[in-house]
């Protein structure tokens, strides 16, 4: 028995030399048996911290907290973790006072100091206790503060938040509708003027300790920099004052990435106003930009060249802005677009080709397309050029269209223009004959393409369509110069109520009408015989009362006219 309890105490007492050992080595020394730090401390009870339940409730966060700004305060709950053979770990809130009680340390005064203070008066602090260790403090929560914001928000009140919320996020409170809003109508208009009365630039902070501190948002949102969104304090007053617009305004414009009016603050310059332009779009001439300025009494413009990419670069001085500047950063046209045209119907390959602007030729795309199959139409073939393009606003094809209302014709004249101009914007047809081009080789009807053309080549019809008045009105079988005719006599003639002087010729490519002495009769055209028109007899009565009034009149004028001779 003696000798199993001589046995345990040798064994404690080997380990207590271990331990003694490792205390005395540094904190990254390795244990024997290959034991290290991190081994022990996987060895040790875990422990969880739930942050939810030291702040009442999770919250979120736009950036990592940065410790150079974030100012501590009563109410934050730190981890602090010895890093040593035997590992410790404290959960330290700040007290009332502004001090952290360290077990076995002291007293730590960390009030209205930054976290990035408190982590090193901590870290020397525990260092003189626990030497050859490694010492991290970290921050598990934020404290509960109370602040207050007045001016142009939709609540002026004092409201408890978290201390690692900046100005933006009191702001956002501020103005979100109450719990007791039913009729969030009754807000709308309220609303609409919160998104562009409010100061954006000019946001006032009041300390408790008299320092003033200004937010500036739209800075913040450009740059991502803290120090224009600064972290709230408890006891702050934040002062939101209405936009001064117009007279107190800076902006850019051109190639940049948001173009726009901004405040002016005192200290912008023209690195600022870029910044809050976003950065310069990919087709920016940004070596050659304009700046304009009004003189001191607002009498004159200055234009200044400026050279952004120099003072970004600090090869040139930077300007300082004053109030009503304006920057403009020129593009540079890109040239290099897929412009194409559509080629449909009878040719061997029918799609869209790419064309180089101003360039390429009908001949060259139609060849491209393998050229035109047997059954093509090439006399009916037509070019159709876009008023408009596919991709511009819906508004484009809305000005044309009252831009085209603009006549001082008569009201038949009219309603003929404005269907001519109805189709006109779905496509206007280029001048060009195909078949002086592709079968007579009149190298003069080889125009040039531009983007978005249409090609349609229609397939032969090999017949006349005879429509209207005739006994058998539908597709004739085209013969090569028979006149309209031929092709009425084979729709089985005119029709008893016939007006066979009125005949029209509709042409198949164009829908144009025409008198048959006027044109030719082709594959694919129309031939529309009228009906004769039937007035009724109410329609005769007046009109040989007319005539009679006419006669009537006549015979007094002759009438007076022979009294007074005699």
């Amino acid at each position: 028995m003696w000798r199993d309890r001589e046995r345990s105490i040798k064994g404690i007492v080997a380990l207590l030399v271990c331990v003694g050992t490792l205390i005395g080595s540094p904190a990254r020394a390795q244990l024997p048996g290959s034991l290290s730090i991190p081994d022990l401390l996987k060895m040790r009870p875990e422990t969880r911290t739930d942050v939810a339940q030291l702040t009442g409730k999770s919250f979120a966060l736009d950036a990592p907290v940065d410790p150079s700004a974030y100012v501590v305060g009563p109410g934050d709950v730190f981890a602090l973790n010895i890093w040593s053979s035997m590992p410790v770990e404290h959960q330290l809130t700040v007290t009332p006072e502004g001090t952290l009680l360290i077990p076995n340390v002291g007293v730590a005064q960390v009030r209205d100091q930054t976290l990035e203070q408190v982590k090193k008066t901590v870290a020397a602090m525990v260092a003189r206790r626990y030497t050859n260790s490694e010492v991290t403090l970290t921050l598990l929560a934020p404290r509960k503060i109370v602040v207050q914001i007045s001016g142009d928000v939709l609540n002026e009140t004092k409201f408890e938040m978290n201390s690692l919320q900046r100005v933006d996020n009191l702001i956002a409170t501020a103005n979100a509708l109450p719990a007791t809003a039913t009729n969030v109508n009754e807000y709308i208009d309220l609303i609409n003027r919160l998104r562009s009365s409010p100061s954006l630039r000019n946001i006032i902070i009041q300390r408790r300790n008299g320092e003033r501190v200004r937010a500036d948002l739209v800075k913040y949102q450009a740059t991502g920099n803290g120090k224009y969104n600064p972290y709230l304090q408890e006891g702050d007053q934040v002062w939101v004052p209405s936009r001064v617009q117009m007279t107190l305004a800076i902006g850019i414009s051109g190639g940049v990435r948001r173009m726009g009016s901004f405040e002016f603050v005192p200290g912008d310059s023209l690195t600022d106003l870029i910044a809050m332009g976003f950065g310069f779009k990919v087709t920016a001439d940004s070596q050659h930009a304009v700046l304009t300025r009004l003189t001191a009494d607002a009498t004159a413009k200055e234009t200044l060249h400026v050279n952004p990419v120099a003072i970004l670069a600090g090869k040139e001085p930077n300007i300082a802005l004053r109030p009503g500047d304006r920057l403009f950063v020129p593009e540079i046209p890109e040239r290099r677009q897929t412009f194409i045209v559509a080629v449909e119907g009878a040719v061997q390959q029918p799609g869209h080709y790419p064309i180089t602007l101003n360039t390429t030729k009908l001949s060259e795309v139609i060849k491209a397309a393998g050229g035109f199959t047997p059954e093509a139409n090439i006399k009916a073939a037509t070019l159709t050029r876009a008023r408009i393009s596919p991709s511009s606003p819906p508004e484009d094809a809305v000005r044309e269209q009252l831009l085209s209302q603009r006549s001082s014709l008569g009201v038949q004249d009219t309603a003929y223009y404005l269907t001519e101009t109805a189709l006109r914007l779905k496509g206007e047809l280029v001048s060009v004959d195909f078949y002086k081009l592709f079968v007579l080789g009149d190298s003069t009807q080889d125009v040039t393409l531009r983007n978005y053309d249409v090609i349609r080549v229609p397939t032969k019809s090999r017949t006349v369509y005879v429509f209207g008045q005739v006994l058998s009105p539908g597709h004739v079988e085209y013969v090569p110069e028979k006149d309209y005719r031929y092709y009425i006599e084979k729709a089985g003639g005119f029709a008893a109520d016939a007006r066979s002087g009125d005949v029209k010729v509709i042409k198949g490519n164009t829908r144009i009408w025409f008198d048959p002495s006027d044109t030719t009769i082709e594959d694919g055209d129309f031939i529309w015989v009228p009906k004769d028109r039937e007035y009724p007899f109410a329609y005769h009565l007046n009109v040989w009362a007319q005539i009679a009034g006419i006669v009537g009149t006549a015979a007094t004028i002759a009438l007076l006219i022979n009294n007074l001779t005699k």
